[in-house]
């Protein structure tokens, strides 16, 4: 039983690193992404408000 409980440790511990890795890695690429979107979905409404104005 102590063999098992050693593995499933074992085994956890390797995909907590592995995800940790993986969000370390694509955080820049998601920010920016994100950041993206967000500036675009701002500027319609900014230009939504000016165009209705006039």
């Amino acid at each position: 039983m102590e063999a098992i409980s050693s593995a499933m440790k074992t085994a956890f511990a390797t995909v907590q690193t592995d995800v940790t890795s993986m969000i370390t890695a694509s955080a820049p690429y998601a920010l920016g992404i994100i950041g993206t979107v967000l500036a675009v979905t701002i500027a319609i409404k900014v230009f939504k408000k000016l165009t209705a104005q006039a």
